[in-house]
C-alpha cells in the first residue's frame, strides 16, 4: 500500500472541492482539465467521481421518491471515500 504525499493530498482536496461543479459541467476549462488528469491518476478520487456519476444517473432516471435512509448511507459512504489520511512513513 502506498502512502500519499502532501502534494497528492492537496490535489485530492482541490479535486474534491470542485468535483460537483465538474460533474455538472460547470467547471471552467482549466479546472476541468486538471480534474480530468487527476481522476485518471488517482484511484480514490476516480472512484468517488464514479460514485457521484452513478448516483446522479439513478436520480435523474428515477422518480422523485428517494429512500431517505439509502440517501444517508450514500452520503456517509461518499464522506468515507473523501477522507484522506496521511500516515507518517515508518522509519
Amino acid at each position: 500500500m502506498s502512502l500519499m504525499t502532501l502534494p497528492d493530498v492537496v490535489r485530492c482536496y482541490r479535486t474534491s472541492r470542485a468535483l460537483q461543479r465538474y460533474l455538472d459541467g460547470e467547471a471552467d476549462e482549466r479546472t476541468a482539465g486538471r480534474i480530468d488528469e487527476h481522476l485518471e491518476a488517482c484511484r480514490r478520487c476516480g472512484l468517488n467521481a464514479a460514485t457521484y456519476r452513478a448516483i446522479k444517473q439513478v436520480l435523474h432516471a428515477g422518480g422523485s421518491d428517494v429512500d431517505e435512509l439509502a440517501l444517508r448511507r450514500l452520503r456517509s459512504f461518499n464522506r468515507s471515500l473523501a477522507e484522506i489520511v496521511v500516515r507518517p512513513d515508518p522509519a
